[in-house]
């Protein structure tokens, strides 16, 4: 009993100092992203809109860079913050679930790099066309409703890789994943619908309609893969 508390308290040691170096990392890289935030959120501003920027107050202006750059950090510490849980994890993984680890880690990554991308450079400057909100363009809102549609399609694109995984652990295997289309729907449409993103319900109609194309194509894939 001693030796198996001893073991647990070792673990919890060692997270702790991996929780530890990955904030670190993080208070170190936040106040850098900082400093460039203002010609960052310009830049990302002239590839959403032509139109000029308002900022309403000096207290929107510092909001809107604080969380800029703490979501800009938080992505590119992503890669080193998974690095570290995974060594943490890898004495009590057998050589099989090490190398799948491995496997999926990476593409995880450029995957969700890759949806942001697009909806950053194509999708969300497109929703912004419909917009009729000039010449009242609030930087806060306008940049940040943008990073949260951003954000989602690269969450949504995990899709995919999320249902391979679960079919492969056989933690949720393929019928399954089939009966729970209808509540997953449900509960989706539940909390899209009162997100509180706006541009008319445009965002909404776009997360929506991509996490049902790429749950369908998911489902379909997997299908086809078991014959």
């Amino acid at each position: 009993m001693e030796e198996r508390e001893q073991k647990i308290t070792e673990h919890i040691a060692e997270l702790r100092r991996r929780v530890t170096r990955i904030s670190i990392s993080l208070l170190v890289l936040f106040p850098i992203v900082f400093y460039f935030s203002s010609e960052l959120i310009k830049r990302f501003w002239q590839d959403l809109l032509s139109e000029e920027m308002f900022v309403y107050s000096p207290l929107e202006w510092i909001l809107l860079r604080l969380v800029f750059s703490l979501i800009f950090s938080l992505i590119l510490l992503y890669p080193y913050a998974i690095f570290e849980l995974y060594l943490f994890a890898k004495p009590g993984l057998y050589e099989s679930e090490i190398k799948f680890l491995k496997f999926i880690m990476i593409p995880s990554y450029f995957i969700f790099l890759l949806g942001s991308y697009v909806s950053y450079k194509f999708i969300v400057p497109f929703l912004y066309s419909f917009s009729y909100g000039n010449p009242f363009y609030s930087a806060e809102k306008t940049v940040l409703n943008a990073m949260k549609l951003s954000f989602a399609l690269g969450i949504l694109l995990q899709i995919p890789l999320a249902i391979f995984i679960l079919d492969k652990l056989r933690i949720i295997n393929y019928q399954t994943l089939k009966r729970l289309r209808l509540p997953l729907y449900l509960i989706l449409v539940f909390f899209i619908l009162n997100s509180p993103t706006d541009f008319g319900g445009l965002t909404q109609i776009a997360v929506l309609v991509s996490f049902f194309i790429i749950f369908e194509l998911s489902i379909l894939i997997i299908g086809l893969s078991k014959r």
